[in-house]
């Protein structure tokens, strides 16, 4: 191929994913008035008022649609009404605000501004009912290459707009518009199949227009220097990067290569003309070239007309013979970049980076690359009727140098936190003449990974097995940047993401290296942070452990001292604030720790090292007023165990709270112990099944019957589930089993112990809780 063919092969590639990278765009326009005036009635207001409506209607005609050379009215394909513009008219100030809205279309749709023009079209009407089905525009204009939908502020509902580019499709709803509030708008080219649902109430109101490239006038020749092939290429280049600046562009490879043989000097062919061009063109561009080997996998559906069966690639061929498969729908398609190299053949340390399918540049056609293995699943009654393929391409892969590390970021934290760990490190040997280039570099490679943060809630560490995870030293290496707008960047995440990070140490750091007041926003932001998960509202332990260790920290700092004080206010309302029933089932000896229960002996850590009791003698009147959510075993006897003697190592002494709530559990727990229980005298059993129908009913009746140890109730199978499911539920003392000598077949009822054994253990625990309890040195 040769150089200049090639340059206009991948310049025209370049332009085409960056098309199909957005084939429609939407926004609101600033609120404006478009000065709708209608022959024959004048102004128009909107919203439309309704006796309006009508007279409107009446001055419109039925919209035709557009089928081969043929114009048809047919209201089972479209059913709407027109105005042309010779009909109406619009404000000088709209037809301005068009123009500005113009303009940002061409950006985002990679079309030159100062060539786009907007042409009004049509006025349209769409009452309740109307629709227009799948359609494609035709060309109107010589150069038209898209078009626009300007929806009108009028109340209605439905009337979404659907656009569709091969398998992508976008809904558009317009709610500013259909709320009356503002005009909205949607742009997309012209090729792009489109549809508008029903309108449901309403009435719908937009203006068309079509989008025309007026033509480049032709620069004077006089004293200009023709472009080689590289500067063209690059000028395409940079209209990638302008659209998407941190989207990897990849340029597929004719040959495949192994990892070792990744490197300039050993591609061969075309692919070392493909890389003489690019290289330099990149170059110029500002973008960073690397090699690397491109996947990608795809999950579609297949049928082979069978209920069973499945082949790999081993025996592909021979299968593939016997069976003719029919292939459907694509279920997954990933596509990322592995084993990645620079020019030179040096590996370097990233990992797997997703690639966009509109972002490679190849001679064939992505959909067109032959699998390198597949794996076919058959009918197993569960799964199957699956193809998994995975296709393999070397690649020359490029991006912005000013976008390098949100581009490797992107691999994840597993692999992009060990590599900023050691570019952290790296700074305290770095001489201080050459720090801040690497030091800027560390903290644009913070941010990234920072803005890529995954979502964690205390619920994902519930376990007893908490496995180890790269973001635990992430905060530790950010320490060693000191970059201060990191650092709150950071904290402000972390509020609104994740709940787990440990925090105690690090937020002590950064406040003495910062000052107390530095950070005052987003540790009270950290403090009042919400769950996005229903049923997990409560306060999150980690961030009533930091503040445990910011109000303990003995630094005497009046800044510190007051913040402290509003971090706590803060922690006792999101603490105490009701959360409807806490736990409705819940029981005192229930296994496992609730978030609040694991924040209880911190937050009143935090509350008398600073003095607040007033806010301590209301946290003990609520962890009383919920004795099923802050259980003696779980919560109250741990956490007097932990801070009784810290009070005394301290203070010298137990803060008159602090004992008092001590008595009261000593005393609640030597009232459950007094009398060990005793056993049932006869064969009554506890039990109020919460039913009334004749089972359920019997069910009661021998549960409190004194005489009788077995009883039989025949049901039909449903009866009997069901009769289980009440014995489940309610923890009857009373064993099932099933006698099968006639019909309907009869429960046979066992009564046991249950209620007894249980109730002996509580006891048992308890007497343990009781000794368990600390004592005060008097």
């Amino acid at each position: 191929m040769a150089g200049a063919a090639t340059v206009e092969w991948l310049s025209a590639a370049i332009v085409q994913a960056t098309k199909s990278a957005k084939f429609c765009v939407s926004g609101s326009f600033p609120i404006v008035d478009p000065g709708l005036g209608v022959e024959g009635l004048g102004p128009i207001r909107l919203p439309l008022m309704p006796r309006m409506a009508k007279p409107l209607i009446a001055s419109c005609q039925v919209a035709p649609y557009g089928k081969g050379t043929k114009t048809l009215v047919d209201r089972d394909v479209r059913n709407t009404y027109e105005l042309n513009p010779e009909q109406f008219r619009l404000s000088a100030a709209w037809d301005a605000a068009i123009a500005n809205v113009t303009r940002s279309v061409a950006d985002e749709l990679g079309l030159p501004a100062d060539r786009l023009e907007a042409r009004l079209y049509k006025l349209l009407v769409y009452e309740k009912g109307g629709f227009f089905l799948p359609h494609r525009d035709s060309e109107k204009h010589d150069r038209m290459v898209a078009s626009m939908i300007v929806v009108l502020p009028n109340e209605f509902e439905g009337g979404a707009l659907l656009v569709r580019h091969g398998a992508t499709e976008e809904k558009l709803e317009f709610e500013e518009a259909a709320t009356g509030k503002t005009p909205c708008y949607a742009a997309f080219y012209a090729d792009c199949e489109h549809e508008v649902q029903p309108v449901h109430h309403g009435r719908r109101l937009c203006l068309t227009y079509n989008l025309v490239l007026k033509p480049q006038r032709e620069k004077s020749s006089t004293g200009a220097v023709p472009p080689t092939p590289v500067d063209a290429l690059a000028e395409s280049i940079g209209t990638w990067i302008s659209r998407q600046p941190a989207c990897p562009l990849v340029f597929a490879l004719e040959h495949q290569y192994t990892r070792h043989g990744l490197s300039l000097d050993l591609l061969k062919g075309g692919d070392r003309q493909l890389a003489d061009l690019i290289a330099p063109a990149a170059k110029q561009a500002g973008c960073l070239v690397h090699l690397s080997q491109v996947e990608r996998h795809t999950l579609q559906f297949a049928d082979d007309g069978c209920f069973e069966g499945s082949y790999r690639r081993s025996d592909r061929h021979e299968e593939a013979r016997r069976r003719k498969i029919t292939i459907g729908e694509i279920y997954e398609d990933d596509l990322s970049g592995t084993q990645w190299t620079d020019l030179h053949g040096k590996k370097q340390p990233w990992g797997a980076m997703p690639f966009d399918l509109s972002a490679i540049v190849s001679s064939i056609p992505l959909d067109d690359w032959t699998p390198t293995s597949e794996e076919f699943e058959g009918y197993t009654g569960n799964a199957g009727n699956t193809l998994d393929r995975w296709y393999h391409r070397s690649a020359l892969v490029l991006w912005h140098r000013d976008h390098h590390f949100d581009v490797i970021s992107s691999s994840g934290s597993i692999d992009s936190i060990p590599m900023f760990c050691a570019m952290a490190a790296r700074l305290a040997r770095t001489p201080k003449k050459r720090l801040e280039e690497p030091r800027n570099d560390c903290v644009r490679f913070a941010r990234a990974i920072i803005s890529r943060w995954p979502r964690q809630g205390y619920w994902n560490h519930q376990s007893e097995i908490k496995e180890t995870s790269p973001d635990d030293d992430f905060a530790e290496s950010l320490l060693l940047v000191h970059d201060r707008g990191a650092i709150a960047t950071f904290l402000s995440m972390l509020a609104e993401r994740d709940q787990t990070l440990g925090l105690d140490k690090f937020i002590l750091a950064t406040s003495r290296e910062f000052g107390w007041n530095a950070f005052n926003q987003e540790l009270k932001q950290l403090i009042s942070a919400r769950s996005n998960r229903p049923g997990w509202e409560e306060i999150s332990p980690r961030n009533v452990e930091w503040l445990a260790a910011f109000c303990c920290d003995e630094t005497a700092d009046p800044d510190k001292t007051a913040l402290a004080h509003e971090l706590c206010v803060l922690a006792m309302e999101r603490f105490c604030e009701p959360h409807g029933p806490r736990r409705p089932n819940g029981a005192r000896y229930r296994r496992g720790k609730s978030a609040s229960e694991a924040a209880i002996p911190l937050l009143l850590k935090a509350l008398v090292a600073i003095g607040r009791d007033e806010d301590l003698s209301r946290l003990l009147k609520f962890v009383h007023k919920y004795p099923e959510e802050f259980r003696l075993d779980e919560c109250q006897v741990p956490s007097l165990k932990v801070l009784i003697p810290w009070a005394m190592k301290r203070f010298g002494a137990v803060p008159p709270l602090l004992e008092s709530w001590l008595g009261t559990v000593r005393h609640t727990l030597e009232s459950l112990t007094a009398a060990e229980p005793s056993p049932p005298t006869d064969w009554a059993r506890p039990g109020e099944v919460d039913c009334q129908c004749r089972f359920c009913t019997q069910l009661n009746a021998f549960l409190a019957d004194p005489a009788n140890k077995v009883g039989r109730i025949p049901a039909r199978e449903d009866y009997r589930k069901h009769l289980i499911m009440k014995i489940d539920q309610h923890q009857c003392d009373v064993t099932h089993a099933l006698e099968r000598t006639k019909s309907p077949f009869t429960l046979v009822l066992t009564k046991t112990t249950g209620s007894f054994d249980r109730t002996l253990n509580r006891f048992h625990a308890d007497q343990k809780l009781l000794r368990a309890l600390p004592t005060i040195p008097h």
